[in-house]
């Protein structure tokens, strides 16, 4: 198997340790960990004891940055996530997101940023299978026996290991192309953003008109408004008889993660 190249990798969470470290020393060189890890929780063992593993993990010599998020927040963690591979894809370096040991909501919005990114050439997701999970034995052990010293040993190797032990296999989760939007499909949203929406395709004519400085026709406006109501980035509805035309939380997502510069050729 052909080396990979060095690079920064990006995680979440907090109890895991072998799958976070075992990748870096192995088949996913690294020279920085990024780990997004929770800033508050509602379970105030379970902060403290991911900020056990923290400990742990930045014993290990290599540069880590905890960056501080709402791990339940998917929009923070999109953009916190696309910020971190945009600055380092975008400069020329490896990006390995490893969702391995992150929450579900987390992934979800870990991968839609790397899907979105520009760089996505530069972007590689993976995720470590361990060899053995640790809670369903300290379950399985809770509720059968009285052995208290085994179950003391399962809590050590909990404390030691994390939620899993050791790296049985790597699976890579392929990054995938997104049909991007041209540039007339962008002044339309920009124009949706910044006023919040509008109330009609002829005041969304007028407006993108003016941002563009020449006149655009009404029917080119209308024919790229359906394909974004298709892809799901800006809605219509009716209100008194206008038509209210506004950008969804996926157009607005969608705007921060392609961003200028990323435009394709008018059609």
């Amino acid at each position: 198997m052909k080396p990979k190249e060095t690079g920064v990798h990006i995680t979440a969470g907090g109890f895991e340790y072998d799958r976070m470290i075992i990748p870096m020393l192995s088949r996913y060189p690294v020279d920085k960990l990024i780990i997004l890890h929770s800033r508050s929780s509602p379970y105030t063992h379970a902060r403290d004891l991911s900020g056990v593993f923290l400990d742990k993990i930045r014993g290990v010599p290599v540069e880590t940055e905890v960056v501080e998020v709402d791990i339940y927040d998917f929009d923070e963690v999109f953009l916190e996530t696309l910020e971190q591979i945009n600055r380092y894809a975008g400069a020329g370096k490896m990006v390995y997101i490893n969702v391995s040991p992150v929450p579900k909501l987390a992934t979800a919005a870990m991968m839609s940023a790397a899907f979105l990114s520009p760089h996505r050439e530069r972007i590689e997701i993976f995720y470590a299978s361990p060899e053995r999970y640790l809670v369903p034995d300290m379950i399985e052990e809770v509720l059968k026996t009285d052995d208290h010293e085994k179950l003391k040993a399962l809590g050590e190797l909990f404390m030691e290991k994390g939620m899993a032990v050791g790296v049985e296999g790597y699976q890579q989760i392929p990054v995938f192309p997104i049909q991007e939007i041209n540039e007339r499909d962008r002044q339309i949203l920009s124009v949706l953003k910044d006023r919040g929406g509008v109330d009609s395709i002829e005041e969304l004519v007028e407006y993108v008109d003016g941002l563009t400085g020449e006149e655009v026709k009404r029917s080119s406006i209308q024919y790229r408004l359906d394909i974004l109501v298709r892809k799901g980035l800006v809605d219509t509805h009716r209100e008194d008889r206008r038509l209210k035309i506004t950008m969804t939380r996926l157009g607005e997502l969608y705007l921060s993660a392609t961003g200028p510069g990323h435009e394709e050729t008018i059609q």
